[in-house]
């Protein structure tokens, strides 16, 4: 892969191939990685068939961007939900800790709960979008461990909240709860427990 077709040179050059990118996420998210096709990608883009082609070498270097730039926008969501904990007085921090962790964890209202899910289990259909996406959860967890941090809670792993968040949710989809009520009531829980256990150290 030569430097020109990794970074294009030219300002028309690059927002084409950004466009493809975002084109490419959008049918992950949407469809799984199965829908990033060339022509599909293209069609989505507004561009030439053959753009996708000169820009990528495969689909795989494509999907593999595409997986960078969704998780890249998911841990971009949970970062600004940690700054905004950083800026709360202390105790209003741990008042609110399991609405801003749920904001953190769940996609946001223009994203689809089922549609977020299903994208994630069909990332398992392509090597490099769950290797992008477990890159990415490292930057997810690290928001997520200072809104934990702000609200003085130091015996709950960030990994825990997410595995709690993303158990509620699926299982809330598939029984016809609302997510973000059902993950806070089963994370409040959790936070419970939890607050028992470090009370008994």
């Amino acid at each position: 892969m030569t430097d020109t077709l990794q970074t294009p040179k030219s300002l028309k050059a690059q927002i084409t191939r950004t466009s493809l990118v975002l084109a490419a996420a959008a049918l992950l998210r949407e469809q799984g990685p199965k829908a990033v096709t060339y022509r599909k990608v293209a069609q989505w883009a507004g561009a030439a068939s053959s753009s996708v082609g000169y820009y990528f070498d495969s689909v795989t270097q494509l999907l593999h961007e595409a997986g960078r730039y969704n998780i890249q926008l998911w841990a971009e969501r949970a970062e600004k939900v940690a700054a905004t904990a950083e800026a709360l007085p202390p105790e209003e921090c741990k008042a609110r800790v399991v609405e801003l962790l749920v904001k953190a964890c769940l996609p946001d209202a223009t994203v689809t709960p089922s549609a977020h899910y299903s994208q994630l289990i069909a990332a398992a259909e392509s090597n490099v979008v769950t290797e992008a996406y477990q890159k990415g959860r490292v930057s997810l967890d690290a928001a997520i461990g200072r809104i934990l941090a702000c609200a003085g809670i130091d015996n709950m792993p960030p990994r825990m909240v997410g595995a709690i968040v993303d158990g509620a949710a699926v299982a809330a989809i598939s029984e016809g709860y609302n997510v973000s009520e059902f993950a806070a009531r089963l994370l409040q829980e959790a936070l419970s427990v939890y607050a028992i256990a470090a009370q008994a150290q």
